[in-house]
């Protein structure tokens, strides 16, 4: 069952970092209307962290599935915190700032 659903933790984050683009994006055109600041660049830092834990996600998992070929530091805990746990925390609330800073104003809108 592991060697089915190791692919699926890597896909799931690769459209974390393509939802990114494309928040990088619309974000780029409402800047150019709104005049903000120019913070939506970091979205690409945001998106190379996630990419960063997608990478080690799927290294992690090869190393699972075959651990006598793996080097052994791959199977440690630290390794999968330096690689994957902080990338993925850090620009998954990058993401999530930069979001909030470009499109609260949609939660804070009254209708009617």
């Amino acid at each position: 069952m592991l060697v089915i659903t190791s692919p699926l933790g890597s896909i799931g984050l690769a459209a974390i970092v393509y939802l990114g683009a494309i928040f990088f994006t619309l974000s780029e055109r409402l800047n150019a209307v709104a005049k903000k600041s120019d913070s939506h660049r970091w979205f690409w830092l945001a998106n190379a962290l996630i990419a960063m834990a997608a990478t080690s996600q799927v290294i992690r998992s090869t190393a699972v599935l075959a651990p006598d070929a793996a080097l052994p530091a791959l199977l440690e805990p630290w390794f999968a915190l330096l690689t994957f746990h902080l990338p993925l925390a850090a620009g998954s609330t990058l993401d999530l700032l930069l979001v909030w800073y470009y499109w609260g104003w949609i939660l804070r809108e009254k209708s009617g």
